[in-house]
């Protein structure tokens, strides 16, 4: 067919060149026209020789050999009245516009066919033996070997997904039992949590074909694409099944159809209505599994959560510190590592942390090595790494003035300071003042275990610590400056949560008054109405707990001015300092403290003998 319409098309050109050419000819070729009174005049004088009648147009012969035409009406009558005897007179069929009407249908027929054979040839690459076989993978294929193996840090998710597995292995057990396996998955987390990896997993774990398509793909300009997208892809998944067909990214076809701000007629609400029509029309027996990720369930059409479609769904959450460091063990595997280096280490420091970002936390780290000539990866290349994910690349050429440094090694070690001392409080990791990204240091703090619910102390005192940095500036130097900005927002929201959404108000006490609309993507907080008379007290108690935690920050500095200065000198000189390094300085500090009470020795003489400990 292709060759078909390419000799056609050939064909249509050579027709359209030939048919210019004649043209042009034509126009180029032409006689100069004169009236029908000048041919009258021309034989009244003799100086006509031969006139040539084709139809209604007249060409003269003068004498001179010159040539012109005329229009005549009737010419068959005028000629008698002509002086034949010394004109010849001849007549001619004229074929010219005959000529140029079979060319100019020829040309509109052949435009006509290759435009027709052209959209049968697209038409018939577009339907699924196409569209579906193109994202089609086989058992055996490279992308299909990934198995429950490969992924680690969910356990929960894999055993809800074995029963899927089971099924698409052995479906006559389910079958002659009378059970019917859920014909949809809907998995929903986070970004980077491992959808996509565990669908694949249980591809590879059955060893079925996989269909992998996003959202995005039905949806078209046109209206009915996507819907005939649809129904050519379950055509398609009978032929192969038992397979699994998944869909990512499916609230871009399947958002809910009240909040749209069409009518249902359009393209992606007619692709939605035929997701819905073929996930009803396939029966059990067509051992097909339709699975689906989403980090957006909350915009999700209700019909298509439903029972007998998305019968299942499975919420993926980042991983907990054994959940980090299986997933990290699975991604080190892949990569030498030195004997030195401790994952769970790196699986506490990496609290919060997705398995995407896990894999990119490996994957930078073997960057740093190989970029340094190192033969494996060592625990300085994890934590360079841990780094540039949450701050960026380390700004080396930044240049930052004497006293801006000191006034940035002093909001650090307020910071640091703090945490120690508070009870309840995570342990610091690192302090920094080398500028990432866009924060001109860093006091790390690292939780010893995983919290799954925070005590109102607990929220306090990180209050209190975010306030150090300003606390600490405003007591020695006597200022305020920008770089509490960061810390400021954090504990805002901390204390907008604690009054609003948690209930740790002692006026307001158990209600809420925030509420979250609830997706993955981030905090989307939505505030309840309120009287005027309960925002101002909202707000109040908000300035009050914010209050009360820096004026707390500033008692805690106040008593531990020696440290506070010790502290800053030490990250001006070495300017980072690990959680190790920082116990020491600590203990040395409250040595010479004591001794300095002790012996009534100078603050300053303190400090020399602390630096140098």
């Amino acid at each position: 067919m292709a060759i078909l319409v390419r000799n056609l098309l050939i064909y249509f050109i050579i027709s359209f060149i030939f048919f210019i050419s004649g043209l042009i000819y034509h126009l180029e070729t032409r006689l100069p026209q004169k009236d029908y009174s000048d041919l009258l005049n021309d034989i009244e004088n003799t100086l006509v020789s031969e006139l040539t009648v084709k139809d209604d147009v007249v060409q003269v012969t003068m004498s001179d050999g010159d040539q012109y035409m005329t229009v005549v009406q009737e010419p068959a009558y005028l000629v008698s009245n002509w002086h034949a005897g010394s004109i010849r007179v001849s007549y001619r069929k004229d074929y010219t516009e005959i000529l140029f009407f079979g060319i100019g249908l020829v040309f509109s027929v052949s435009l006509l066919l290759v435009s027709w054979l052209s959209l049968r040839v697209k038409d018939e690459q577009t339907p699924a033996s196409v569209f579906a076989n193109e994202r089609l993978i086989t058992p055996g294929a490279e992308l299909q070997q990934i198995t429950f193996d490969d992924v680690a840090g969910i356990p929960e998710a894999k055993e809800e997904l074995l029963e899927i597995v089971g099924f698409l292995k052995n479906p006559e057990r389910y079958n002659e039992i009378g059970a019917t396996t859920p014909k949809g998955v809907l998995l929903q987390g986070p970004p980077g949590t491992g959808k996509t990896l565990l669908a694949r997993a249980v591809a590879g774990e059955a060893a079925v074909p996989f269909y992998s398509f996003s959202g995005s793909d039905f949806v078209e300009m046109f209206v009915g694409v996507g819907a005939s997208r649809v129904r050519d892809l379950f055509g398609e998944a009978k032929k192969q099944a038992p397979c699994i067909v998944f869909i990512d990214e499916i609230d871009a076809v399947g958002a809910s159809r009240k909040t749209s701000s069409s009518d249902g007629n359009d393209e992606r609400g007619q692709t939605l209505n035929a997701l819905l029509v073929e996930m009803d029309g396939f029966s059990p027996s067509d051992n097909i599994v339709v699975m689906a990720a989403t980090n957006r369930p909350d915009i999700l059409d209700p019909a298509l959560k439903r029972s007998g479609r998305f019968d299942r769904q499975i919420t993926i959450v980042p991983p907990d510190v054994k959940g980090r460091k299986k997933i990290l063990s699975v991604h080190s595997s892949k990569v030498k590592i030195s004997p030195g280096v401790d994952l769970d280490d790196i699986a506490v420091m990496t609290s919060g942390f997705t398995g995407a970002e896990l894999a990119s936390l490996v994957n930078e780290a073997a960057l740093l090595a190989a970029r340094q000539g190192k033969n494996a990866i060592d625990q300085e290349d994890f934590d360079q790494a841990h780094d540039r994910i949450l701050l960026g690349v380390e700004r080396k050429g930044m240049v930052i003035t004497e006293r801006d440094k000191r006034v940035l090694a002093f909001h650090e070690a307020g910071h640091a300071i703090i945490a120690k001392l508070l009870p309840d409080s995570d342990p610091v990791h690192k302090i920094t003042i080398i500028p990432r990204g866009r924060a001109l240091g860093q006091t790390q703090q690292l939780p010893i275990n995983e919290r799954q619910a925070y005590s109102k102390q607990y929220l306090k005192n990180r209050i209190t610590t975010l306030m150090g940095g300003r606390a600490a500036e405003e007591l020695v130097f006597g200022v305020q400056t920008t770089g509490s900005q960061s810390d400021i927002q954090q504990a805002t929201d901390l204390a907008t949560n604690m009054v609003c959404k948690w209930g740790m108000s002692e006026h307001l006490g158990p209600q809420v008054y925030i509420v979250d609309d609830g997706d993955f993507l981030g905090p989307t907080n939505r505030r309840l109405a309120m009287s005027s008379e309960t925002e101002n007290q909202v707000d109040e108690d908000i300035r009050n707990l914010l209050d009360g935690c820096y004026s707390e920050a500033v008692s805690i500095l106040s008593h531990e001015r020696l440290f506070l200065s010790v502290l800053a000198d030490i990250l001006m000189q070495v300017e980072t300092i690990d959680g190790e390094e920082f116990d020491i300085i600590y203990s040395c500090s409250l040595k010479k403290k004591y001794e300095f009470q002790m012996e009534d020795e100078t603050p300053e003489a303190c400090e020399v003998n602390v630096l140098q400990a």
